[in-house]
């Protein structure tokens, strides 16, 4: 009970978008229910998700998108998000489709053509969506997704320099990010560099201050990559 109250009254010292920039994503999505900020909880939320997505752990993701549906948001995020899904579950076909006839906002439209190109196998024309997907970001936190997305599709076109500049920048800006420095560590690794990698990929296993999610995901990089 004391525990409660003490974290109670943190919370009302704290408010939810300063533990959000601080990288506290847990603490800011209470914070937020508790100040009654929908629209800060639906940003954490989807930040879950999107962590989710990436890591590939799809009862998770589906878990997120079912609490997501309970806000009144535009129907095309779910569309893309069930599309992510679905590729993930072996469901390409349905996801490119769904990605490609995607009405969205132009930010989400774009990047969702780069994801489908990716899909593809088409990392260089995926790249230039993620651009174009990063021009047309009008929050800091989408030109973050959209700068993640970039970093992926050049360390497939074996632009390492460019995307280790991004996961870097990102790793740096966005405190309790892990999936940005789980990025960093495949780029040490397709150049060779073994022992950056794993001491990178390490750092996101070990680290208190990501979530289960990107911990679980380097690990289980580690035990391949070895």
């Amino acid at each position: 009970m004391l525990i409660q109250l003490i974290f109670s009254i943190s919370l009302m010292v704290i408010s939810g978008s300063d533990m959000e920039i601080k990288g506290e994503y847990v603490g800011a999505g209470v914070a937020y229910q508790e100040e009654n900020d929908s629209s800060g909880e639906v940003r954490i939320l989807s930040r879950f998700l999107e962590e989710a997505l990436y890591a590939g752990q799809n009862r998770h993701a589906y878990n997120l998108i079912l609490i997501l549906e309970l806000y009144p948001l535009e129907t095309f995020y779910y569309d893309y998000w069930y599309a992510r899904l679905a590729w993930s579950c072996g469901l390409s076909e349905f996801a490119c489709g769904s990605l490609d006839s995607l009405n969205a906002d132009q930010w989400l439209t774009a990047r969702a053509a780069g994801l489908a190109a990716q899909f593809r196998g088409n990392a260089e024309l995926a790249a230039q969506y993620y651009r174009e997907s990063w021009i047309s970001a009008s929050t800091s936190r989408e030109r973050y997704y959209s700068a993640l997305d970039l970093s992926f599709a050049l360390l497939q076109t074996g632009d390492y320099s460019e995307a280790e500049m991004i996961t870097s920048f990102l790793a740096e800006n966005f405190p309790g990010e892990g999936i940005p420095i789980i990025a960093l560590g495949l780029i040490h690794y397709e150049q060779n560099r073994f022992g950056p990698a794993m001491t990178v990929l390490q750092s996101v296993y070990t680290g208190e201050i990501y979530t289960a999610t990107a911990r679980t995901f380097a690990g289980m990089l580690l035990e391949d990559l070895e």
